[in-house]
């Protein structure tokens, strides 16, 4: 997927673009070396991709299960290091990154299907349309900078779904004393708040309300693979308390922010803007999926929702990227323009600003779009997600139309590093 930032630069972030694996080729192919590789080991048996993965595996004591052995060894593990190194990583951010990953995340990703199977997952996670609960994404960063690998997970225990748990409920806390236990230095004054306001009432031991129309995910992780650190965030979703409440999404959304800790009315004044947006009538079909934050200091954290439009037009998107108009700026607008060229490119489309794409039913059609604000902004910033899945005829040509938009901008100084790992993975 991409995203747009106002604000910034002209430039376009890309990011998100989504995967999902059943296995993973361990041809080396046409690796080139990069300098710090010389202090890589190397393995007989592995590609030159798969080094510090393998180094990380050696060092494994034992698997929690295994399901933890399976998204470890055979899945996103492997996934997670073929990317890593093609977006140049150097070998000691490999290996904490992926060290982190095989503790402590990989025993949370529940029961596999492919262990089990089954032709469908116990627990469908609502992180992607398969239901597969992991999602790594590319961030291009603006201009030439390094790439940044990121991925969000849904924690899923391994009776999730089942009559011993069968609203995964106990995955998040195990996932979250885990988190505690890896990166201590997380702030969780916002978690706590966010987590007890979203949390899904109780009930008798073994009865789960489900949703038997839509997702019954409550929460989600996500991790930025920085250069100094790993970034933890968290997802919440507003659906459960707003049907206990009877009470819209939205609704919901701006309780819980306006009564976090350090929130005033004089610094969530960007959070209005956006109040005032979505409370318009030509906005009241934009449906609200998510809450997220950082586990950083609360003055310095970004609250992003998340929320779904069904319109296609490229009209739409200006519409939302400019809240109406609300947001005015040369650089903005500068961006809109570059965003319709990937659109185009993307898409395979030279439509009129008013042509929907084709029509696609599915639960996460239309397009995701974000807000994001800190304490004290005076504007929210808005951001887009494309979702290639829908509205691209196939990952060959979302991975060409990346080049020709990179191409005719003289940018994408990494692109022959995303090709390579896209050959190695799809």
């Amino acid at each position: 997927m991409a995203q747009t930032l106002h604000g910034e630069s002209p430039e376009l972030q890309f990011g998100r673009y989504q995967f999902a694996l059943n296995g993973l080729s361990t041809s080396p192919g046409d690796v080139e070396r990069r300098r710090n590789d010389t202090r890589i080991t190397r393995y007989p048996y592995y590609p030159v991709e798969l080094s510090i993965w393998q180094l990380v595996n050696s060092e494994l004591d034992s698997f929690e299960s295994v399901h933890h052995r399976f998204w470890w060894s055979r899945h996103t593990g492997k996934a997670l290091a073929v990317l890593l190194y093609n977006a140049r990583y150097p070998a000691e951010l490999q290996y904490r990154n992926l060290k982190f990953f095989a503790e402590a995340v990989a025993p949370h990703l529940g029961v596999s299907q492919e262990i089990l199977g089954s032709d469908t997952p116990i627990w469908p996670s609502f992180m992607t349309d398969d239901g597969t609960p992991v999602e790594i994404s590319w961030d291009w960063g603006t201009k030439n900078a390094p790439p940044i690998i990121r991925y969000s997970v849904e924690p899923i225990g391994l009776h999730a779904g089942t009559s011993v748990d069968p609203g995964n409920l106990t995955a998040g806390p195990a996932f979250q004393a885990q988190l505690a236990r890896s990166l201590p230095t997380m702030r969780l004054e916002w978690f706590h708040h966010f987590n007890d306001f979203f949390g899904i009432p109780k009930v008798k031991e073994g009865e789960f309300y489900e949703d038997t129309r839509d997702h019954n995910s409550n929460i989600f992780y996500a991790f930025d693979c920085s250069e100094t650190e790993i970034i933890p965030k968290v997802y919440f979703f507003p659906k459960f308390r707003a049907k206990a409440c009877r009470l819209s999404n939205l609704d919901v959304l701006f309780q819980a922010m306006r009564t976090a800790p350090h929130v005033t009315e004089g610094n969530f004044k960007a959070g209005d803007i956006f109040h005032v947006f979505c409370s318009s009538v030509s906005n009241k079909r934009l449906e609200y999926e998510m809450l997220a934050i950082d586990l950083i200091d609360p003055l310095r954290s970004r609250l992003k929702i998340y929320f779904r439009s069904r319109e296609t037009t490229f009209n739409s998107v200006i519409n939302i990227m400019t809240l109406g108009g609300r947001i005015r700026s040369p650089k903005l607008y500068e961006g809109l323009v570059d965003l319709h060229g990937l659109w185009n490119a993307l898409f395979g489309v030279s439509a009129a600003l008013d042509q929907p794409l084709r029509e696609v039913e599915h639960r996460t059609s239309g397009m995701l779009y974000n807000v994001e604000f800190r304490l004290g902004d005076a504007l929210p910033v808005p951001k887009i997600y494309l979702p290639v899945r829908h509205y691209s005829t196939s990952d060959e040509a979302v991975i060409r139309g990346l080049n020709d938009y990179f191409q005719g901008r003289q940018k994408g100084k990494y692109m022959p590093d995303y090709i390579k790992a896209m050959s190695t993975l799809l």
